[in-house]
Parts: C-alpha cells; sequence; structure tokens
C-alpha cells in the first residue's frame, strides 16, 4: 500500500478598487491600483482588466522592517529607474510599462504567474514583486484543538485552482525560507545556483535564483541559503525568530520577506496542528481535504517540496506523493539551542505526524493566514 505523505512547513488575496491616479497611455478608462487596499510583496488579480502598484517602497513598507535585526536595508523607500518582466506564465500579463513611480500592465483570461522588478539607473536589481492572476482565492475559518481560529486561503499561494483533481494547477509555487521570491518547480529540479556568499541583499538582486545551500562546519545538518556559519544566521525574516508554537496573529509581525499579499502572513507553526488529528482529514484526488467548520472542506494539493539537505539529490518531499507547507517559525529548541538553520515543518502519514525543523534552502508552497484585525 502506497503511503501518503503528509507534511507541513509553515504555514492570499486584497484587490484594490480605487483606480490609479492618471489614465496610462493606451489603457482605456483607469487602471486598478493594487497597491492601494496595502502594500504587498504579491499582489491578488482574479478579472481581466489594466491595473498599476506602487513601485517606491518595497514589501509591506516601514512597518515590515525590524530595526537593529540584520535586514539587507533600514528604509522600504527605493527610487528605481527602470523596469523588467522577469516571469510570465502562460502571457498572464503584457503591455508592461513603467512611469517612473509605477508599473501599469493587462491581466487577460489566461491564469498564471508573473514576477516584475524595478532597477536603478546602473541596472541594480532593487526589488520585485508578484502578479498572482488565478480567480479570486476565497477565505476558509477554522477552529483548532487550542482554541484559536485561524482563516487561511483556499489554495497555496500561486495555485490556479484550489480544486481537488486539478493536478499541477493546485501546487503553487515554492519559496525558500525567509525569502519572498516564488519559483516554479521545474526550474527548480534542474539545479540551484551557488554563490560564494548568498546575503540578504544577494537575494533582492537575483530573484529568479533559488540558492543552492552551505553546511556550517559546526553544525551538522544544518544548510542554509544564506549563511556559511551559524553566528551570522537570521531568525527574522519571516516576523517569527522565536519559535512561537501557539503565536497569537496579533502579535506578528509581518516583514518585508513576506511573500503573502496585503492582509496575509506566512503562518506560524500552531494554524495547522490539527492536521495531526485523523477526524479532520479526507483523502482527495491529488491531496487531502482538511475538514474546517459547518461542512466546510479545504483542499491541500500534493504539491511536495525540493529537497535541499545534505543529500542534494534525495526528494524528501516528493512532488505528487506528498504535501508540504513553510511555516514562519525557526527550528529553535527543537534540536540545538539556537535552531541551528532549520525552520518548522510539519510531516507524517495519515496514521503517523509529527513537527519536524527542515532545512532553510529547501524549497516548499506556502499557505498563507489571514492577519489579526
Amino acid at each position: 500500500m502506497k503511503k501518503i505523505i503528509i507534511a507541513i512547513v509553515s504555514v492570499a488575496l486584497v484587490l484594490g478598487l480605487a483606480s490609479c491616479s492618471k489614465k496610462h497611455a493606451g489603457y482605456v478608462g483607469s487602471a486598478v491600483n493594487l497597491s492601494d487596499k496595502g502594500l504587498a510583496n504579491c499582489y491578488v488579480v482574479s478579472a481581466p482588466g489594466y491595473y498599476c502598484f506602487d513601485v517606491t517602497v518595497i514589501g509591506n513598507g516601514q512597518d515590515g522592517i525590524i530595526p537593529g535585526v540584520g535586514f539587507h536595508t533600514e528604509t522600504a523607500a527605493i527610487n528605481p529607474a527602470s523596469a523588467k518582466i522577469l516571469l510570465n506564465q502562460n502571457d498572464a500579463i503584457s503591455d508592461v510599462t513603467f512611469d517612473g513611480s509605477k508599473i501599469y500592465f493587462r491581466a487577460g483570461e489566461a491564469l498564471g504567474n508573473a514576477q516584475v522588478a524595478v532597477y536603478d539607473a546602473d541596472g541594480e536589481a532593487l526589488w520585485s514583486w508578484h502578479i498572482w492572476r488565478t480567480d479570486a482565492p476565497a477565505d476558509v475559518t477554522y477552529t483548532n484543538r487550542d482554541e484559536l481560529t485561524w482563516t487561511v486561503l483556499d489554495r497555496n499561494l500561486g495555485a490556479l485552482s484550489a480544486k481537488a483533481g486539478d493536478g499541477k494547477k493546485t501546487y503553487g509555487l515554492y519559496y525558500q525560507w525567509g525569502r519572498k521570491d516564488p519559483f516554479p518547480a521545474e526550474p527548480l529540479a534542474k539545479g540551484m545556483y551557488l554563490n560564494k556568499e548568498n546575503t540578504l541583499g544577494y537575494a533582492v538582486q537575483y530573484p529568479r535564483r533559488a540558492l543552492k545551500p552551505v553546511a556550517w562546519k559546526d553544525v551538522y545538518d544544518a544548510f542554509d541559503w544564506y549563511v556559511i556559519h551559524k553566528d551570522n544566521t537570521n531568525h527574522y525574516l519571516w516576523g517569527n525568530p522565536d519559535f512561537a508554537y501557539c503565536h497569537p496573529l496579533k502579535e506578528m509581525v509581518k516583514t518585508i520577506y513576506d511573500p503573502c499579499p496585503a492582509g496575509y502572513v506566512v503562518a506560524p507553526s500552531n494554524a495547522f496542528i490539527d492536521f495531526e488529528c485523523p477526524e479532520r482529514l479526507e483523502a482527495a484526488d491529488g491531496g487531502f481535504y482538511f475538514k474546517a467548520s459547518d461542512g466546510v472542506k479545504c483542499f491541500f494539493p500534493f504539491a511536495g517540496g525540493i529537497y535541499t539537505g545534505p543529500k542534494l539529490d534525495r526528494p524528501e518531499m516528493p512532488v505528487g506523493e506528498s504535501c508540504a507547507l513553510w511555516n514562519s517559525a525557526t527550528a529553535r529548541y527543537i534540536y540545538w539551542d539556537d535552531g541551528g538553520s532549520r525552520s518548522v515543518v510539519y510531516k507524517g502519514t495519515l496514521e503517523s505526524r509529527n513537527y519536524y525543523g527542515d532545512t532553510r534552502a529547501c524549497c516548499y508552497p506556502v499557505r498563507c493566514v489571514r492577519m489579526a484585525e
């Protein structure tokens, strides 16, 4: 009998309805300003039309910078000189233009993910954004056994469908822990990029490069895309540095590196603790259902992940056979006093499940949860 593996490695919908102040040349009517409803690294587009967003502020703005913890910058303001499309699945966007402060684009009928970046006058990348062209994601609300209520999206970040049986459309995109930049599964399978020193600044400048891990010489099996020594690691990248198992969402800090749309955040580890309860799970085509409440079920696909531990050719969470989602929490207090360079994963089978710490260079999907009001 084939084992069905479930893994939650940690654990987006805001569409601005206000229009941009200027009518862009060639556009019929005014472009919808996506950033009017909140700044983010990801903008959801759920209907064809003309859109724009602000590119003079990175991530979710100044509130997303935690002072003194080693982020690549202390200010969210940038001054871009040019822009470029980096990713455009199914030609989801077209007619992309840049006016010095906003990027304008047209979204067609085709669903897909796009990524655009802005550059300074010297051609150095300053930041990039993910445009998620999908049908409107829905919220699913449930209360777990710790009596904490969570509202999650009905699909993985970047997924083009939330329907069981839709195969790869339900997988979404893959992320290295602590990074905002999405990667489709196929390029990841072809290899990762190894730089001599993978800093946060380097990751920002090269958003299409999945960074190959380097093992710390003094910590066994601690592979991180970011550092080569434990003294240089950064547990703050997704705003949850203390392995906050039952972290209240109202205390979460959404950082500039969080990949979720405005109003959502990468979940703390407790968000999906009830995956340990077999009575809340139900087998489905290509994944499983999580039973929320009032008969509502939320589909989780077998999107797997790209494992980048010591044996880089070993697919620990095979795509098509397993479910894995990143948490925002670090794995501190699980393996070592300093947590090493791992972050929380929930792994197991339908019969046996447990939390686990996985190496941060691994590439897993994300399921975003709504932030507290």
